[in-house]
This record gives C-alpha cells, sequence and structure tokens, in this order.
C-alpha cells in the first residue's frame, strides 16, 4: 500500500541530477538550476542524462496513482497525483542505476531495462510518448504525493512481475521507438556507422574533435526521427561514448576480434561483454 509522504532519503543527492532541468510552467519553457532550487519547482528532471535511477509511468487517467494495483504490479517507490484529475505519475527506484550509454559497459543491462520498462509501461497502461525526462516533483505541494514500501527495487524483482517474451531487445533486433527503446535504436545505429567511419578521420589535424561533432551529428539526426526525441543531453552521452571509445578502442575488425577472442578464452572478459564486442563482426 502506498502512505503519506515522508521519504527524506529519496533526496539524497546522488539519486539526482546535479543541476535538473526544473519549471512551474511549460509556456516559460525548462531551466537548469542547481538541485536545492529545482526541489522548489512543480516540475522537475528526475535522472541523471546518463543513468536511470527512477523508471517512470505516466498514468492520465484517473485513479492513476493505483494503476500499479490494478495492473497487479509492485507499489511504485513513490507516486505524485494530481489533485484535480487523478491524473499520476509513479516511479520505481533501482538498487543499481543502469548507464545509460557507454562503449565501455555491458549493454545487456539498458536492453534488460527497456524491456521491463516496456512491459510495465504496457501493463499500466502508461503513455508511450511520455518521454520522462521531466516528472511531476515529489517534494512540490501542488501535487498529492505518496510513497512506497520500497525506495529502491532490484530490476531482476521488477521482471518477475511480468512477461518480458515480447519486449526483449536483443542485439540486432528492432526495439518500439519510446522510452529506453529511443537509447537503444540510436547507439546500435551510431556504433555501427561508427566503426566504419572511425579511421577516415585518424591522421587528419583536429581529427578527434571532427570525429566527435560527426558522432554527435549522427545521433542527433537519428534522434530527430522519433515522433518524442530524447533530450539532447542523452544523445550527448551516447555520442561522447561512441566517439572517445572507437577513437581510441576500435582499430578494425580482424586486430580488435582477436584480442576479444585471446581475452574471452582467458576468462578475463564477462559472457555479456563478449557479446557486445563480437557483434563487432556484423558491423
Amino acid at each position: 500500500m502506498l502512505a503519506s509522504f515522508d521519504q527524506p532519503d529519496l533526496f539524497a543527492p546522488e539519486r539526482w541530477p546535479r543541476r535538473p532541468y526544473c519549471t512551474d510552467d511549460f509556456e516559460q519553457g525548462l531551466k537548469i538550476r542547481s538541485l536545492k532550487q529545482a526541489l522548489t519547482k512543480s516540475y522537475i528532471e528526475a535522472n541523471p542524462p546518463h543513468l536511470r535511477v527512477w523508471s517512470l509511468y505516466d498514468i492520465d487517467r484517473p485513479a492513476g496513482g493505483l494503476a500499479w494495483e490494478d495492473a497487479n504490479l509492485p507499489p511504485p517507490s513513490w507516486a505524485t497525483v494530481n489533485k484535480a484529475n487523478g491524473h499520476a505519475h509513479l516511479a520505481y527506484g533501482l538498487r543499481a542505476p543502469v548507464l545509460m550509454a557507454s562503449m565501455e559497459a555491458r549493454q545487456a543491462p539498458l536492453r534488460y531495462l527497456n524491456a521491463v520498462e516496456a512491459a510495465f509501461r504496457a501493463k499500466l497502461g502508461g503513455d508511450d510518448g511520455f518521454t520522462g525526462l521531466i516528472t511531476k516533483n515529489p517534494a512540490h505541494p501542488l501535487w498529492w504525493t505518496l510513497k512506497g514500501p520500497e525506495l529502491a527495487y532490484d530490476l531482476g524483482d521488477l521482471a518477475e512481475w511480468v512477461d518480458l517474451d515480447r519486449f526483449k531487445a536483443q542485439q540486432g533486433v528492432k526495439v518500439a521507438e519510446v522510452g529506453l527503446g529511443r537509447n537503444v535504436t540510436v547507439f546500435d545505429f551510431v556504433r555501427l556507422w561508427a566503426y566504419k567511419k572511425v579511421r577516415e578521420y585518424k591522421g587528419v589535424q583536429g581529427g578527434f574533435v571532427h570525429w566527435q561533432k560527426a558522432v554527435y551529428d549522427r545521433c542527433m539526426a537519428r534522434n530527430g526521427d522519433f515522433s518524442n526525441p530524447m533530450d539532447h543531453r542523452e544523445a550527448y552521452h551516447i555520442a561522447r561514448s561512441v566517439a572517445k571509445w572507437t577513437w581510441t578502442k576500435y582499430t578494425g575488425h580482424d586486430k580488435n576480434i582477436s584480442d576479444i577472442q585471446r581475452r574471452r578464452r582467458s576468462g578475463s572478459i564477462s559472457k555479456g561483454t563478449y557479446a557486445m564486442l563480437r557483434s563487432l563482426t556484423d558491423a
């Protein structure tokens, strides 16, 4: 059950962006402020652009704060409810935040989270157009804010409440281009392009600067194809990760794959990392 809101640990600085977007009026636009200032606004950015700490859902119907109960899902960490119409945002905290864009990290956790969020959104009847960038501020008196029994969940525990089979996103398989599916789509689209293009920029004066710009432009172009694009900061973090990794680590198919095979045989990289890097052969 949800209870009246009293959860100071929710606002631990490590769970929030250092300088979030925030506003009291969307017509006035979003502003970047310190976390202390942002927590006085009615709408706030909950997740840092490179991490998923809170899994957010927009329920645009009366009694939205109880959508989890109707869907036979666990109670959210917190729910912010519009007092006038009952529409709500539900937030599930993640005990282990998921890195949103990194060539160094395994992509399996991101794809797993994408599947879980897609399944939760379907069961909740959540808005597919909700980008999750801005949410109702749980600290603001404009909303009726309720807390659940758990501040954070293990992702595996959340997955046990849903059937993931039709939402799983394996590499090379097209995913729904909503929510985290946009991050997966842009990452796969840009990394495959980058493997083929990075050598054109090496050996050129100012090559890395031009390479970063090219990768960012590629990310933004693909992001612009979405009906609800990601925030430009999310695209920037994807571009920065892909640009840096391909520039410093990627040397072409043959050498990279032979190194991967050697390290795989020695047990020095995980199965998930091996699977991601082995996909270079398909690039």
